[in-house]
């Protein structure tokens, strides 16, 4: 019967190879080394077999057997009661998987776990495997027309310099036209600007022009105009074939200052850690959220379940590692063929993610050793993105999509703002012309 990696340890003859040799050693009696993990995709996942037994698979599977084969050991999966990365107490007990390791329960804990100064006093780590972010994944809005995209068709500054090229040919035949005789300066400067304005709607002209300066000018204007408003009409009609899709969260700022939305973060975790350890800035912030009531706690093995409800009925967000949350959505996508998540641009914490080890245990430098020539050659990253089906399906899912569909006027609101606030100011000057006039009458009378 294989005996367990301490008691083949206790051999000192083994201990000194394995310890001055850790590149080229190999057990000739293969020893049984006890291994802690959660269930934490796409990394690891966590199964059962039809006799009861704990199995993995996954990249960190792939790493594991790698590994073993090349010491010559098996390993056992064990789990820690909580389902947890583990966190230190105030008494310096551990719990979760980094309990488990402390205790000497497990001989290594495949994580991953991100390198930090109260781990490293507890525990080895191996080579890293990986590098990767904590984000937030958010559900997407329901597509809908901008209100206001009858505005899009032209830039700002191309509606300002059609503004300006208004003013200037308004000045310039102002100036250089003939005025009329009888006719007062003022009438004639408010004609010919609405007679320039109606140009750019499509109106007709009732400006009589006779010199040849004046049509040069007016035909100027008129040409550029009915340029600039064709492009915007042809424009105008491909944009009320675009849907929008609302991604609203896409810093820190933006999850705090979201008043009504909870965020979902693991337990006893490298972000936890992080959380309560800052005393300024966006992460405390964040953390106390926690005083408000928005911050819930949901351990590794919910989480997908936690985002298909939760998260996608839109006033939850949930923190974790970027390369599980891309898992989430590439399975989501499979499952749903839609891409309704999407991530959030800005990260909250940069992290190597590494096996740990037992302090002062030979094994580790071992491991880290072929960990290393493993990730080096790129095995683990083709493992890992061979373990994401669909990885690319919404990796860059647009936040625009063209659609077939009639207009509805809950679409169009916009526009009928513009057109009530022209009706109402129309009216305002109606009042306002029939009160001069009558104060004109009285004086007159």
């Amino acid at each position: 019967m294989a005996r367990l990696l301490w008691q083949v340890l206790e051999d000192p003859q083994v201990y000194k190879d394995l310890q001055n040799n850790p590149h080229s050693f190999r057990f000739k009696e293969g020893p049984v080394v006890m291994v802690s993990t959660i269930h934490r995709p796409p990394h690891v996942e966590l199964l059962k077999d039809h006799h009861g037994r704990l199995t993995i698979t996954g990249p960190l599977a792939n790493l594991m057997d790698a590994v073993a084969h090349s010491l010559n050991f098996t390993y056992k999966i064990v789990t820690p009661p909580d389902g947890t990365y583990g966190t230190h107490s105030a008494n310096g007990s551990w719990s979760g998987m980094m309990g488990q390791v402390v205790r000497k329960e497990a001989d290594v804990s495949l994580g991953p776990f991100a390198i930090s100064w109260k781990r490293n006093q507890a525990v080895d780590f191996a080579h890293h495997y990986i590098f990767d972010y904590s984000s937030f994944i958010k559900s997407k809005g329901l597509p809908e027309i901008d209100p206001w995209g009858f505005l899009f068709p032209l830039q700002p500054k191309v509606w300002a310099a059609l503004l300006a090229g208004l003013l200037v040919a308004w000045l310039a035949i102002l100036v250089l036209g003939h005025n009329p005789d009888g006719s007062r300066k003022v009438n004639r400067a408010s004609d010919l600007f609405f007679q320039h304005l109606k140009i750019i709607f499509h109106q007709n002209l009732t400006i009589k022009v006779k010199r040849g300066s004046e049509m040069v000018l007016l035909g100027g204007w008129v040409v550029v105009a009915m340029m600039v408003m064709w492009s915007y009409t042809g424009n105008l009609v491909s944009l009320l074939a675009v849907r929008h899709i609302p991604q609203p969260l896409q810093t820190l700022r933006d999850v705090i200052e979201e008043s009504n939305l909870k965020v979902i973060v693991e337990p006893k975790t490298i972000l936890t850690d992080t959380l309560d350890s800052v005393k300024s800035g966006d992460l405390r912030d964040i953390r106390d959220l926690v005083n408000v009531g928005r911050i819930k706690y949901e351990v590794s093995s919910d989480l997908f379940h936690v985002v298909d409800t939760l998260v996608r009925d839109g006033d939850h967000t949930l923190a974790t590692i970027k390369i599980s949350l891309i898992k989430f959505i590439s399975e989501l996508s499979r499952k749903t063929g839609r891409c309704d998540f999407y991530i959030v641009r800005e990260n909250l914490i940069h992290v190597f993610q590494c096996m740990v080890g037992q302090k002062g245990n030979p094994i580790v430098p071992a491991m880290s050793h072929r960990i290393r020539a493993l990730v080096e050659s790129g095995l683990y990253e083709y493992w890992l993105m061979s373990n994401i089906p669909f990885i690319e399906n919404c990796r860059r899912s647009p936040s625009k999509i063209t659609v077939m569909e009639p207009l509805a006027l809950t679409n169009l609101w916009g526009m009928c703002v513009l057109l009530g606030v022209g009706h109402l100011l129309a009216l305002l000057t109606f009042c306002l012309e029939l009160c001069v006039v009558r104060c004109v009458s009285g004086r007159t009378s």
